[in-house]
């Protein structure tokens, strides 16, 4: 008798849901949307969970990745597995650990961001405008990201070459074809425009504001070749009174700072100490004490910082030196240094230490994004390129490396290069010294059509390129066969 009544119930609660079939079902912890945008609490736990996305390891190290290891200022000592060697190689695969994980990531967190902008009307109050515009700063940044990683230069024929999916909304059945670098680009201009107008309450360098769009406005016109609109929009950041550069006596402990207590730092990816991944971290390859220890600076870098040993920059490079019993630094004259190094398969252990020792605590670092020397740097590149503005170009670089704790005959004139043939070779060696392994140098020299010398860091059985010209194809990442798939609008960038 009880089997039959379970039977019957059975059938009048089926019979209730197919006459009910009207009304829209939702999982007991899912939100509708109109909860969602009448909700400013619920609206803000989004774009926190956005930011979040940047400091994923998908996205955060591989980004890293991407950015700075096809540059020349690192070595890896040995040859890995890890699809990071592929991009420090330029042997890049369309399954690829490194572009299929940065891409996924990096559209979760602009789908993510576009949930917030659709939300918000642009004649909301205050605080929600600067939440709706820290939004359209996010989606602008990570769409950025892409395009460096997957789409050419600008300065390389922009109208037709291929970029990325532009995602400007939620609507997931939609499979856009990839959109040209241009138009990549002006996509991203306009973003960092309207996002700069919505954002009104300081923030710190953890968070978007209205100085951070402008930064990322001045980096994307230098990008660009726009010169006077990159000078002007590093003067809106510069004279904005923010930030300031880290005084000379603290500037070698720059890295080891919380960023948002750094008065230089514009922008970082925020990592928490609970966050810190050990060796699975940014800094592991960098250094070894808590980390593999794999990568060193370069010696075509060291040959450059060490013209000048007082130059603060050079603690930003940490020798391990081999010490007698007595506890003293053992004596080489072969060394830039000058003292015996531990070394790893023949390569002595330059290590780097940008990326560890935030709060002291090893392998802790939150990336930094954007600085107030960059700025000045962004300056001093398009006042090379422009006519005339030699002058300030030199003016630029000398504010940096006073900075540095050079003086006198360290510094430059447009009477006396040193050695160099123009300023603009002055200017981006600059940018080497101040910026490395910061994610700057390969974009640096390809978006400036110069090729790129990787002999000294060939040495290890792998057989990536010795020099790298900016018109090969390796220089950008394949799209991700699984996108691929999924969307039969992409076209793959060439192999050949």
């Amino acid at each position: 008798m009880k089997k039959y009544i379970n039977i019957f119930l059975l059938t009048v609660f089926m019979g209730y849901l197919s006459g009910c079939d009207d009304l829209e079902y939702f999982p007991i912890d899912q939100l509708s949307d109109q909860q969602v945008s009448e909700s400013p609490e619920l609206l803000s736990n989004i774009t926190i969970g956005t930011y979040s996305r940047l400091r994923e390891m998908r996205y955060v190290r591989n980004r890293q990745a991407a950015q700075e290891f096809p540059g020349d200022d690192a070595v890896w000592v040995k040859n890995s597995g890890d699809n990071r060697m592929l991009t420090y190689s330029y042997q890049h695969i369309v399954n690829s650990s490194v572009s299929t994980q940065f891409w996924q990531e990096a559209y979760y967190g602009i789908f993510s961001a576009n949930k917030v902008i659709e939300a918000i009307d642009d004649n909301a109050d205050e605080e929600n405008l600067q939440l709706k515009g820290e939004n359209i700063f996010l989606r602008a940044f990570m769409h950025f990201d892409l395009v460096r990683m997957f789409g050419r230069p600008y300065s390389q024929n922009p109208e037709t070459n291929l970029g990325v999916m532009i995602r400007d909304n939620t609507d997931v059945s939609a499979l856009p074809p990839r959109s040209t670098v241009k138009e990549t680009y002006a996509f991203i201009e306009n973003d960092l425009l309207k996002a700069a107008d919505l954002m009104s309450i300081s923030k710190p360098s953890i968070f978007a504001s209205k100085e951070v769009a402008w930064g990322m406005l001045a980096r994307l016109y230098l990008y660009m070749e726009q010169n006077e609109k990159a000078i002007e929009y590093a003067d809106k950041v510069i004279n904005s009174g923010k930030y300031s550069l880290l005084e000379t006596s603290q500037f070698g402990s720059y890295f080891t700072l919380l960023p948002e207590n750094n008065p230089e730092t514009i922008f970082a990816i925020k990592l928490l100490e609970t966050e810190n991944m050990g060796k699975g971290s940014i800094g592991s390859l960098y250094h070894g004490q808590g980390g593999w220890g794999e990568m060193f600076a370069s010696k075509t870098y060291r040959d450059l910082i060490y013209q000048n040993p007082n130059d603060e920059r050079v603690k930003f490079i940490d020798p391990d030196y081999i010490y007698d019993e007595e506890g003293n630094k053992i004596p080489d004259p072969t060394e830039d240094v000058g003292f015996l190094l531990q070394k790893r398969d023949g390569l002595s252990q330059y290590f780097i230490n940008k990326y560890t020792m935030e709060g002291g605590v090893q392998m802790l670092s939150s990336p930094i994004v954007m600085r107030l020397a960059e700025m000045y740097l962004i300056k001093a590149e398009a006042y090379a390129k422009t006519s005339g503005k030699e002058t300030e170009a030199i003016e630029m670089v000398n504010i940096i490396r006073e900075r540095a704790g050079l003086s006198g005959e360290q510094l430059f004139d447009t009477n006396d290069l040193k050695g160099y043939e123009t300023v603009l070779d002055v200017v981006l060696d600059e940018r080497r010294l101040e910026l490395a392994w910061e994610g700057h140098r390969a974009m640096d020299v390809f978006r400036n059509n110069r090729p790129l010398d990787r002999s000294s860091v060939q040495p290890f059985g792998w057989s990536g390129p010795l020099l790298v010209q900016p018109t090969s194809n390796s220089i950008v990442h394949l799209i991700p066969e699984t996108e691929m798939a999924l969307n039969p609008n992409l076209i793959q960038n060439p192999t050949e």
